[in-house]
């Protein structure tokens, strides 16, 4: 534990030295959540209801929706990218901590940086400003919370797994842009999944990248029962151990092959 401390003090405090840049990461997420606020704002001019939601349930969808999916374009992405290109991969896989592990106590630092800095302010300003809603329940928001803990875990296996194909590919960015336009459109961070076709959206809905927006989202709004969102949080859980096994399997095959380019 307390390696693990360690770490995400380090990537806390990393994070900490670009504050400024953070910044304007937060202007992003607020520009992108007024965009959404007001085509959703015109959507709802001639109706009182969308699929059982609300005008008000639907600006703390998008408040929430945005700000958890502004985490997508980060991430250990950016520490693949350095070190395959730099070609430090090597020292890193020589540390007496595990790849894996070193990655996840990064990933802890940067959520929790996250978390303090932008996701509670954006969260409360925004749904107070724009006349969002509150949780459903004190229940509801400690799943919500759970659920959204449950979800770093799952985003960190994809981080990893689109670091490992980086060791094939030589090129981080692309698939890093790849992986954010994926993950933001499949977890419901652009658009509700109820907007897609009936059979698509039943899918998406069991599929691990639901439980990174729409599952603690959905959960905070009381669109679940209490006994609906543990199972979904459940099923976030099984995904999150699941994918760390796949992972952490193509992990041992891929490593052999190490490619550093230019070195």
């Amino acid at each position: 534990m307390e390696k693990l401390y360690c770490l995400i003090r380090v990537a806390f405090q990393t994070k900490f030295a670009y504050i400024k840049a953070f910044w304007f990461n937060i202007f992003g997420t607020a520009v992108s959540i007024l965009i959404y606020y007001f085509l959703w704002k015109y959507v709802f001019m001639s109706r009182e209801e969308l699929h059982g939601f609300t005008a008000v349930q639907m600006t703390t969808y998008v408040v929430l929706s945005r700000t958890l999916s502004s985490q997508f374009s980060g991430g250990i992405n950016k520490e693949f990218a350095e070190w395959v290109y730099k070609g430090n991969i090597v020292v890193e896989l020589l540390r007496p901590v595990h790849l894996a592990f070193n990655l996840f106590g990064k990933r802890l630092g940067e959520f929790f940086f996250f978390l303090l800095f932008k996701g509670i302010p954006i969260g409360i300003l925004g749904t107070l400003l724009l006349g969002g809603c509150g949780p459903a329940g004190v229940v509801e928001f400690l799943l919500f919370f759970v659920s959204v803990l449950v979800s770093i875990g799952i985003l960190f296996w994809i981080e990893v797994a689109v670091g490992i194909v980086s060791f094939f590919t030589l090129n981080t960015y692309g698939l890093a842009f790849t992986k954010s336009a994926l993950l933001s459109i499949l977890s419901g961070g652009v658009v509700p999944l109820f907007l897609f076709p009936e059979s698509v959206a039943r899918v998406l809905d069991y599929l691990p990248f639901a439980g990174m927006v729409t599952v603690p989202v959905y959960t905070y709004l009381g669109k679940y029962s209490i006994q609906e969102a543990v199972s979904f949080i459940g099923l976030q859980v099984v995904w999150c151990v699941l994918l760390g096994v796949l992972v952490m399997a193509f992990y041992q095959k891929a490593i052999k092959k190490v490619v550093v380019q230019g070195g």
